[in-house]
């Protein structure tokens, strides 16, 4: 392995938190925007404006940057708290792989509530 593939890979995920923060803020941003100009909309118009393709768009990608952002911060966590114990790899891969399995949960059910699939 190469001594430059770590430091390639950190700079990789820390621009890929730097971004999904961004998202995230942006998408918060609007939300608040759109309740504070539209506060007397009916649900009629509310519901035309989460289904149109802009607002199911870029839900979609709020969603999509929640997942990476939280499996960043939650690889972070388990890789410096989770370590020098005799069991610390087994421990390690059984915390990847319950926070891998609650994120693709949480994907596919937001997902599925964005787009009326459930």
């Amino acid at each position: 392995m190469s001594e430059s593939r770590p430091s390639k890979r950190g700079l990789i995920d820390f621009i890929l938190q730097r971004l999904s923060a961004v998202v995230i803020g942006i998408y918060i941003i609007h939300l608040v925007v759109i309740f504070t100009l539209n506060s007397g909309m009916d649900y009629v118009a509310w519901r035309s404006y989460f289904t149109s393709a802009y607002s199911l768009i870029l839900s979609t990608l709020t969603v999509i940057a929640i997942v990476i952002h939280a499996w960043i911060g939650m690889w972070t966590i388990g890789t410096d708290y989770i370590r020098g114990q005799d069991r610390a790899k087994l421990l390690r891969t059984t915390y990847q792989v319950v926070v891998v399995a609650g994120l693709v949960i949480y994907l596919i059910w937001s997902l599925g509530l964005i787009w009326g699939i459930l």
